[in-house]
C-alpha cells in the first residue's frame, strides 16, 4: 500500500504539470479512502491527506462556497459508509454513525473547519469499523450479532440470543468469546451503552428514560452497567463531553 501511494504521488506530480482535468485524480484519492476503510489502514488516510492539500481539483472544490463543500463532503461520506456496510459493519451502527458525521458537517462554521473534519470523518469511520465491522466473523457469530443489534431497545439474555438463531447456548457463547475477545452479555451492553450515548448527547431524553427505552428494569442497574464500559457514571460522562466540546 506504501509502495501504491508513493507511486500515485508520483504520477500525480507530473500531471499536475501538464494536465488540465483532475478528475481522474480525485476518483483516485477516493478509491484510496475506501481502501484505507476497508483496510483499517489509518496511515493511508494521512497520506492522502498530504497528497489532497497538494492537489488543484481539491483545490477548487475548496474555494467554492461553504454549503456547497457540505453537499459534496456529505455525499462522499455516503458512499464510504456503504462501503463499510458492504464491509460488514451492521447497518444501525453504520446510520448512526452517517447521521453523526451530517451533523458535525452541518455544523462546521467555517471552509478550515470543513477541510479538517473531512479526514477525521474517514478516521471516525475505521475506527467504528474495527470495533463493529463483521466480515472476520463465522456466520453463527454474525447471526448473534445482527440479532444483538436488531434487538437492542430490548432487554434479553444471552441465552435469548442463542434461541433466537437456534443454536445451543454453550456452543454459541465459547465461539463468539473466541472470535469477538468479549463475551455475549458484554457485547449485548456494549452495543446498548453506545446507543445510550447517543441518546444522551442528543439532550432529549433523562437518565432513568434512556434506561428504559433500552430495556433496563431500573435505572440503577443502567448506571451500574455504564460505570463498568466506561469507568464513570452517565452524568459525570455527558459532563466531560460537554466540557471538551465547549
Amino acid at each position: 500500500m506504501t509502495m501504491e501511494y508513493h507511486t500515485l504521488n508520483k504520477e500525480l506530480s507530473i500531471q499536475s504539470e501538464y494536465d488540465t482535468d483532475y478528475s481522474e485524480k480525485s476518483t483516485r484519492l477516493k478509491q484510496l479512502l475506501e481502501s484505507a476503510i476497508i483496510t483499517g489502514n489509518m496511515d493511508l488516510v494521512r497520506e492522502v491527506k498530504t497528497i489532497a492539500e497538494q492537489s488543484k481539483d481539491i483545490n477548487i472544490i475548496l474555494e467554492e462556497e461553504l454549503d456547497i463543500q457540505k453537499l459534496y463532503i456529505a455525499s462522499t461520506i455516503t458512499s464510504f459508509v456503504e462501503t463499510a456496510i458492504k464491509q460488514g459493519l451492521p447497518k444501525d451502527v453504520a446510520q448512526a454513525a452517517k447521521k453523526k458525521f451530517y451533523i458535525k458537517i452541518a455544523h462546521c462554521r467555517n471552509k478550515i473547519e470543513l477541510e479538517n473534519y473531512n479526514f477525521e470523518i474517514v478516521e471516525e469511520l475505521i475506527e467504528v469499523m474495527n470495533q463493529y465491522s463483521m466480515r472476520k466473523y463465522s456466520l453463527i457469530v454474525k447471526m448473534a450479532i445482527e440479532y444483538i443489534h436488531n434487538n437492542k431497545f430490548k432487554f434479553f439474555f444471552a441465552k435469548d440470543v442463542a434461541n433466537a438463531i437456534h443454536v445451543n447456548r454453550s456452543y454459541l457463547s465459547e465461539k463468539f468469546t473466541m472470535e469477538t475477545g468479549q463475551t455475549i452479555t458484554d457485547y449485548i451492553h456494549k452495543v446498548k451503552m453506545d446507543v445510550a450515548i447517543q441518546l444522551m448527547e442528543s439532550n432529549f431524553y433523562k437518565f432513568n428514560e434512556i434506561a428504559e427505552l433500552l430495556g433496563y428494569r431500573n435505572y440503577s442497574y443502567f448506571s451500574k452497567v455504564f460505570r463498568k464500559i466506561h469507568k464513570e457514571t452517565p452524568d459525570n460522562y455527558l459532563k466531560h463531553t460537554d466540557m471538551k466540546s465547549s
